[in-house]
């Protein structure tokens, strides 16, 4: 029994020996550490988290947001990339709807995300029309259009209601929000429309109109100099680096060329050639959103290197192509799915601290965040979501929104790896308290 005990006993103290060799050792902290602006997580959206709390019924849940941003301060976040979500399908769609929905986003935007130094970048994606599929012929973007007395040419009644609830959301919060991203993968669209695109004269036909509203139309009469609208990002959604089509690896469209279809699209040229915007960019976007996930995590780390650093390289080549050479990247999404076999908590680790310091070295990206902050269904077996730095607890239950109730105080069971390698890339100490959990 004592010699269980003893061996026992050395086997944890090696298990903290290597956790902290791994993610504690200051030299290599000081080697990590990169420019903390670059610093961005996608977090739990609160829209998930409205009303599953029963001591704040009908009410935002408190404690679950202010422990993310708690968490998210401690591994040294400076953006965070969260999603609107706004219920009501067309007609019926009204500003009291818009109003209902999107004020459950007010405590982390007004409270959580300035108390803990967090600057919000928000997606404004499909789901700001959410239960409209978006390339539905009778309600969705590919609808009859007509000219609208407000928006102009070429709206329908889905577009008009995302363009409305776009900039009621852009006025409710003014310069709390300091970025937006106009759609997401949408050159790549998910089930019910795998590998499908929006088409991408309709993508920069929104993106436009949204752009010269926020940018142009909306401004405060008599402006006040200068305008909070001056200093927030505008950024093209996050392309797919898969491109359109069924087959990832012989898509009918490229990312690329798909990029290219929305600069030449008649909107972004009547944009470029009207005199009224004609401000330093001429086109109508700051920033380009990008994904450049590999299709796979590859055997090599440096193989996946190789990819995303290639595909960042002729994404900036087909800029400067097009006369956009100084537009930043933002990479609004990369991750690292710890829930297979071969890919673990230590592999997504390593790949975390050498992704970013590959994306610090270019010079030409303004943010990136890592895809999650937090795992979300299924917690096991073969499609295992695991991408978070941190494990909230959550059980499946068609009650809670998303279909997963998760731990009402927001309290992670485990921090990963990711977490204390963040943390580095942050110039924080990273020194473990505890021992590691070894299942993960």
């Amino acid at each position: 029994m004592r010699g269980t005990i003893v061996c026992l006993f050395t086997a944890l103290v090696f298990l903290a020996n290597f956790s902290a060799t791994l993610v504690a050792s200051p030299a290599r902290a000081s080697d990590a550490f990169i420019n903390p602006e670059l610093l961005g997580m996608v977090v739990r959206d609160p829209w998930y988290d409205f009303g599953t709390n029963p001591a704040f019924p009908n009410q935002p849940n408190y404690a679950a947001q202010e422990r993310m941003g708690q968490v998210l301060e401690q591994a040294g976040v400076r953006w965070v990339r969260l999603e609107f979500f706004v219920d009501g399908q067309l007609p019926e769609a009204s500003d009291m709807i818009s109003l209902t929905h999107i004020s459950r986003y007010d405590y982390f935007i007004n409270e959580v995300a300035p108390r803990h130094n967090l600057k919000v970048l928000a997606l404004l994606g499909f789901g700001v029309v959410r239960g409209e599929g978006p390339l539905d012929k009778e309600k969705g973007l590919l609808a009859p259009t007509t000219v609208d007395p407000i928006y102009g040419g070429g709206v329908n009644p889905y577009l008009r209601t995302w363009l409305d609830r776009a900039r009621f959301i852009a006025a409710r919060y003014q310069g709390k929000i300091a970025a937006y991203e106009v759609l997401n993968e949408h050159n790549r669209l998910p089930a019910p429309y795998p590998g499908e695109q929006v088409p991408p004269e309709i993508a920069a036909r929104l993106h436009t109109k949204f752009y010269r509203f926020f940018k142009f139309e909306d401004r405060e009469v008599p402006p006040p100099l200068p305008s909070w609208r001056d200093t927030v990002a505008i950024v093209v959604g996050g392309l797919h680096p898969a491109g359109t089509g069924p087959d990832p690896s012989a898509p009918t469209m490229t990312d690329r060329e798909y990029l290219k279809k929305i600069y030449t699209s008649s909107a972004f040229r009547e944009y470029f050639n009207n005199p009224q915007y004609g401000n330093k960019q001429r086109y109508p976007l700051d920033g380009l959103g990008f994904h450049p996930y590999p299709e796979e995590i590859r055997a090599s780390l440096q193989s996946s290197l190789d990819l995303i650093a290639g595909r960042l390289d002729e994404v900036r080549e087909l800029l400067t192509e097009l006369g956009a050479k100084e537009l930043p990247l933002w990479i609004t999404e990369i991750g690292y799915n710890a829930g297979y076999a071969r890919q673990n908590a230590y592999g997504q680790a390593v790949f975390m601290r050498s992704v970013f310091q590959l994306l610090a070295q270019r010079g030409d990206v303004a943010h990136i965040f890592w895809f999650k902050y937090e795992d979300f269904p299924p917690a096991e077996g073969s499609n295992a979501q695991r991408w978070g730095i941190v494990r909230i607890p959550f059980t499946s239950d068609s009650r809670c929104p998303g279909g997963a109730c998760y731990a009402l105080n927001g309290d992670p069971a485990y921090y990963r790896l990711s977490y204390h390698v963040y943390r580095e890339l942050a110039g924080l100490p990273v020194y473990q308290q505890h021992l590691p959990v070894l299942q993960r």
